[in-house]
């Protein structure tokens, strides 16, 4: 945990010591997500094609018992029977496969790569929801932010409202100016309004993916952004979770065109019978024991062509994957690329936005000391910190952004799972 502290991201404990890190927000989405729930299960399930495979080279053990009851009437010219049989047999018998030209080994390899895949597509849900919780909780910090700022701006623009109501009923203020204060007033309540109802949502957003209500999120996140783009493609051919679901997907296709090549095989099998029965009439029967040994070779002579149909049409699978490999290789790289640019983007746009910032808050500073000596109006300062909302607005879009970008980069060459590892179940 410290090591993964030291080398993706530093979060610094706030004053309130029950505030939600982003790490535990992850936590939480691992451990309670219905999602991973119903992924776990899913493993679970995969397992038993492995159980089924395995069987598959077992002994068959089949007991068969039964009992029969007739009566009949016989006439003769002398006498008239009524003879009574019961009949009662038990049967075991044991089969076992001898030779199957390897048929249950491609099948048992088969069902490995099956649970294999399905560990990969467990991995890509806690992916996904890896990063839905991450841009769900910079969401809610935004949006509190966004609270925060039109707050202070709709507390700025009901000042200059109120006072440009009072001058204008004194006279010194013109309709014009009535009006275009009035409406920075109603522009201000709207996004008031707008901003209110985004946190409601963002918070309950947040709570059904994490599982955890967005109280006291920390919003101090240092990003480690030494992110190197061509040891990212190089990492992403050979982890990317969604590449290696492709790999596989050829690998079981060679095997499903194996079996079929195997099924063309001799199959040999062995049987053994024991068998007692008791039969004849009630008053007197007869009792017997037998066993016996049965060898069975099967071998395909024709089978309407289908098993050569099949054969081709896995050949023809197979190609069919190796190109969708091929491309979809160049794919993942194209969107590396398009998000490493955003990565870079963002982060030239946090610069840029922190310096307007800075610039507009001293000209906000000495917009008030001219207000103070009357040679600037409410309007100006209004104005002016319209201009700051937008800018930090901005800021904070651009660093979601900033952050977003990087663990998408992480998600793409397969590495964001192994950050949050010591959070994931096992699977084996």
């Amino acid at each position: 945990m410290k090591i993964f502290l030291q080398i993706l991201f530093f979060i610094f404990l706030a004053s309130n010591l029950n505030a939600l890190n982003i790490d535990e927000a992850i936590k939480s989405t691992i451990l309670n997500n219905p999602k991973v729930k119903i992924a776990i299960e899913k493993l679970t399930e995969s397992k038993e094609l492995m159980s089924y495979a395995y069987g598959s080279k077992k002994p068959t053990l089949t007991s068969t018992i039964s009992g029969t009851y007739a009566n009949a009437d016989k006439n003769t010219s002398t006498a008239s029977t009524t003879p009574e049989t019961l009949t009662d047999k038990y049967q075991l018998t044991v089969s076992q496969n001898l030779y199957d030209a390897g048929y249950n080994e491609l099948e048992i390899a088969r069902s490995k790569i099956l649970f294999n895949d399905e560990v990969i597509q467990f991995k890509i849900t806690l992916q996904s929801l890896i990063l839905e919780a991450i841009e769900g909780y910079l969401t809610v910090i935004n949006y509190e932010k966004y609270l925060e700022a039109n707050q202070k701006n709709y507390d700025s623009v009901l000042k200059a409202f109120e006072e440009t109501k009072t001058r204008f009923d004194i006279g010194s203020a013109t309709l014009y100016d009535l009006q275009n204060a009035e409406a920075s007033f109603a522009t201000a309540s709207s996004n008031l309004f707008a901003a209110e109802q985004n946190v409601q949502i963002s918070n309950k957003s947040f709570k059904r993916v994490v599982g955890l209500q967005a109280i006291n999120l920390e919003d101090v996140l240092n990003i480690n952004n030494l992110v190197n783009l061509s040891n990212t493609i190089e990492t992403a051919m050979d982890q990317n979770l969604n590449l290696l679901l492709a790999i596989s997907d050829i690998e079981n296709k060679k095997i499903l065109l194996l079996k079929e090549k195997k099924s063309k095989k001799p199959n040999l099998d062995i049987s053994g019978t024991a068998e007692y029965s008791d039969s004849g009439r009630v008053d007197s029967g007869t009792k017997l024991t037998q066993g016996s040994v049965a060898l069975t070779l099967t071998i395909p002579l024709y089978q309407k062509d289908q098993d050569n149909s099949n054969i081709r049409k896995y050949y023809s699978q197979i190609l069919q994957s190796e190109i969708y490999l091929e491309d979809f290789r160049e794919d993942i790289q194209i969107q590396i690329y398009n998000t490493y640019k955003d990565f870079k983007i963002s982060e030239s746009n946090m610069s840029t936005n922190q310096i307007v910032i800075q610039s507009i808050e001293t000209s906000l500073n000495s917009l008030n000391e001219e207000y103070n000596i009357g040679t600037k109006t409410i309007t100006d300062l209004v104005n002016e910190e319209e201009k700051l909302l937008n800018a930090n607005v901005n800021y904070l879009n651009s660093k979601k952004n900033f952050i977003t970008n990087y663990f998408k980069l992480k998600s793409l060459d397969g590495s964001l799972i192994k950050l949050f590892e010591h959070y994931i179940p096992a699977t084996n």
